[in-house]
């Protein structure tokens, strides 16, 4: 009988973690989809010899997002995201000598950004991981201020650390932090290309709650912040413009534990 008993507690020890390995690996292996409310406390000027635009406050609005997440056996995991905001990241704001005087900004626009983010995790503990990760992100800005179109896309490349805690079998916490430097970026206003626009640097922030109700489905709520900064200057014409975006995401959405 003792023999047995030891028996049985061995094979206990021996199937936890893997129990609990499974248990973190399922509640990271989902796909996802969610509403926004997108806020972005933001500036944006721009000048030359003939007056100036500004931009600032900040404009919130909703969007739509989905997400596809996986880890395999090793702890390599994978994230994509894309998100849709339907506002412009800028509200109000005044314009001086380029369009009818001095007056009133009236902004329209979107903004989207695309999210690639590949890495290696490590336990730490039975149902936990923490580990490092490689980021390629592409995002765009669109704004329309009294009619006159400015549209910024960037492209950033870097890496981050990711982090997971399956705090029960139904409830996982996520989080991030890391930083993309700033690599290509396309640029035009009212239907003019800008000449070597100035790529922008994007500080990347984000935590997660997943509660799953079932097997295979669960419901999620977050924050993301990313922030972008970039200036630039063009000399023949005396052309300069500064922007600086707050993008502040909270989340909420129903995800498939594949």
């Amino acid at each position: 009988m003792k023999i047995s008993i030891i028996g049985a507690a061995a094979l206990t020890l021996a199937i936890a973690p893997t129990v609990q390995a499974d248990t973190l690996s399922h509640a990271l292996d989902t796909i996802g989809v969610y509403a926004e409310a997108v806020d972005t406390p933001s500036n944006v000027t721009a000048s030359d010899v003939y007056g100036s635009e500004t931009a600032n406050g900040g404009n919130t609005t909703g969007g739509l997002g989905l997400q596809l997440s996986g880890v395999n056996r090793d702890w390599w995991f994978t994230h994509i995201g894309v998100n849709y905001a339907f506002g412009s990241p800028f509200n109000g704001g005044g314009v001086n000598g380029v369009v009818n005087g001095t007056g009133s900004a009236h902004v329209s626009g979107h903004s989207m950004s695309f999210n690639l983010r590949f890495g290696k995790g490590f336990q730490i503990g039975q149902n936990a991981l923490i580990g490092p990760y490689l980021a390629y992100q592409y995002a765009q800005f669109q704004s329309s201020l009294d009619g006159y179109s400015a549209t910024y896309g960037n492209n950033g490349v870097g890496g981050g650390v990711f982090a997971a805690d399956a705090v029960s079998n139904s409830l996982t916490v996520t989080g991030h932090i890391g930083y993309l430097a700033g690599v290509t970026a396309t640029a035009s206003a009212a239907g003019y290309a800008a000449s070597n626009p100035p790529s922008s640097g994007v500080l990347q922030l984000g935590a997660k709650i997943d509660y799953q109700f079932s097997r295979e489905f669960s419901v999620f709520a977050g924050l993301n912040y990313d922030r972008y900064s970039a200036s630039y200057s063009y000399t023949p014409i005396a052309l300069n413009a500064s922007a600086t975006i707050n993008d502040i995401r909270g989340i909420a959405g129903l995800a498939y534990h594949y």
